[in-house]
């Protein structure tokens, strides 16, 4: 169960990919696809950083929000 505090996600890996990628998906079924450990890595800082007040899990990166 998800709860406010601690958010749950399910992390999908493709075997064998070289980088890592995959996608996590969301407690409400939305997914956020990643390539690399970087952006493994960047999305789950995200969902740590999820305020519990907020309604909806964080949005993907934009390549504005990468670069920065």
């Amino acid at each position: 169960m998800s709860t406010a505090r601690n958010p749950r996600i399910t992390l999908e890996l493709e075997p064998g990919a070289e980088p890592i990628r995959g996608s996590i998906e969301h407690a409400d079924g939305s997914r956020q696809p990643f390539w690399g450990w970087l952006e493994l890595s960047a999305v789950l800082r995200r969902v740590a950083a999820w305020p519990a007040a907020q309604a909806t899990p964080p949005q993907p990166f934009t390549s504005t929000e990468e670069d920065s």
